[in-house]
């Protein structure tokens, strides 16, 4: 889906301002857009807002949904394991330490920073609210548009200067500053990799405003850098690069060097960035007051982002939608290879037909023998393509029950036994919901003979809710032998 000559659309929409960017991952910048709405007037006023914007842009462009470090939680933690799948085993129990709410609340992802020499791995995590995203998720499908990944921004501004400045794995830790309207991210990369990031709630509208937002930047800049210095006993960059270059920005930076006893270096995100030069001078006038590196980076690097926030749920949704194209194409390249033999047979069968109704078919009787042999294949060929066509029922399965599901119910498991019986349980809000659901079962061209095995009711975050088991059969499933 990701791929060095891809098209990315990039949305950010926080604090009631969305932004938009479309770019390749080869670097080029092609559009960016900017409005602000009202957040206390609902999601619909986000969507409007959002669907004028994107008139220009490509719709068809990968999807990107960014999440920025104000909206979510970034922890360095070491887990005593170097395989994949048991670091996500670990991190879903620990997940819980590093947050106040419950797992079922929150979505979770990592990226690794490397293994030591006792074999842990050193991990960034990230926690976000699972609500913040599907409201934004929701804001993008009701404007149209299919989330195809949904990335940590500060790993994407980290990935995104590490190229730019050509940071190797051997150079000493950077420290970025990136200046927006209403925050600032103090970011470490290391390696070439996010290691720190802290969001500190004072932006470029705040020290213009008042004298008093440049005193509580410099607060919570010190804030950082001690944070930073305290794990481990990090050694703190000697010197920071800034995005921006615009002029708010560069009458405080002598103040901060003076303050906090390091060099603040502007090197504007635009300096590395591939585009139209009107497009370019765009960015640096009409936007100046808030930085665009956090869409713009997510647009550039999101096929290297390890970070990824998207919802399980959606997940299998993307895969089984992938895996039913594939399968579909698979079986039509079958298809098409079988047609395309059994025609170069029949081509054979006739010629040696038709030279045989010249007096010669006991002279050539072997050949009579061959053909017999290419119809056996023919044969074994339709035999494949039935099975090939049996091996869909899953599928087909999967999609029904995903169609018919409602958002209320959720399933934890389906199992499916040789003759065709198929079993799920999970959870809804209501009893009567569950009732309506084995009655739609029932109603499917695909399913008969739905029924409850059992029913139940617990309690779940505080809330009430039923738990059940239905069974039922697959129409034209095949009979036990």
């Amino acid at each position: 889906m990701f791929g060095a000559d891809k098209r990315y659309l990039s949305i950010s929409i926080n604090e009631g301002v969305i932004k938009v960017v479309q770019a390749t991952s080869a670097g080029v910048l092609e559009r960016v857009a900017r409005a602000s709405f009202d957040p206390t007037a609902g999601a619909s006023q986000a969507v409007l807002t959002l669907k004028s914007l994107l008139a220009p842009f490509d719709r068809k462009a990968s999807v990107i949904c960014t999440i920025p470090a104000n909206a979510a939680t970034a922890k360095n933690i070491e887990v005593p394991s170097i395989d994949p799948e048991e670091i996500k085993s670990i991190i879903n129990l620990q997940a819980s330490h590093h947050t106040p709410y419950s797992k079922e609340e929150v979505l979770i992802s990592f990226m690794s920073l490397g293994v030591n020499a006792v074999n842990n791995t050193r991990l960034l995590l990230v926690i976000v609210h699972r609500d913040m995203v599907k409201e934004r998720i929701s804001v993008l499908e009701k404007a149209g548009l299919a989330v195809d990944k949904i990335i940590f921004v500060p790993e994407a501004q980290a990935r995104f200067y590490s190229k730019a400045l050509n940071l190797k794995k051997e150079s000493p830790v950077c420290g970025i500053v990136d200046f927006s309207l209403n925050t600032t991210s103090y970011i470490i990369v290391s390696r070439g990799s996010l290691v720190f990031v802290r969001s500190i709630p004072v932006g470029i509208k705040n020290f213009i405003e008042s004298s008093e937002g440049l005193g509580k930047l410099q607060g919570e800049l010190k804030k950082s850098i001690d944070s930073f210095a305290q794990e481990e006993g990090n050694d703190i960059p000697h010197s920071y690069v800034v995005t921006t270059d615009v002029e708010a920005v560069r009458s405080i930076l002598p103040a901060l060097k003076e303050n906090l006893g390091s060099e603040f270096l502007p090197n504007a995100f635009i300096n590395f960035v591939k585009g139209p030069k009107a497009l370019r001078k765009k960015l640096q006038s009409d936007f100046g007051d808030d930085s665009f590196l956090d869409v713009m980076a997510c647009a550039l690097t999101g096929n290297k982002c390890e970070v990824n926030l998207m919802p399980e749920e959606m997940m299998l949704k993307k895969t089984v939608e992938r895996q039913s194209r594939e399968a579909t194409k698979a079986g039509v390249a079958a298809v098409f290879i079988m047609v395309l033999i059994g025609a170069m047979m029949m081509a054979n069968i006739y010629f040696k037909d038709a030279f045989l109704n010249k007096n010669l078919r006991e002279k050539f009787y072997s050949q009579r023998v061959q053909a017999q042999e290419l119809q056996e294949r023919m044969n074994q060929a339709k035999v494949v393509r039935g099975y090939i066509k049996d091996r869909m029922v899953t599928l087909d399965i999967i999609h029904e029950l995903y169609a018919m599901t409602p958002h209320t119910i959720y399933l934890n498991n389906v199992t499916m036994d040789e003759d065709g019986t198929v079993t799920i349980d999970g959870i809804s809000d209501s009893m009567s919901q569950v009732f309506s659901y084995v009655k739609a079962l029932d109603d499917s061209a695909m399913f008969q003979e739905a029924k409850t095995k059992s029913t139940s009711t617990k309690k779940d975050n505080g809330k009430d809710v039923a738990t059940f088991e239905i069974e039922f059969k697959v129409v034209n499933a095949k009979e036990p032998a």
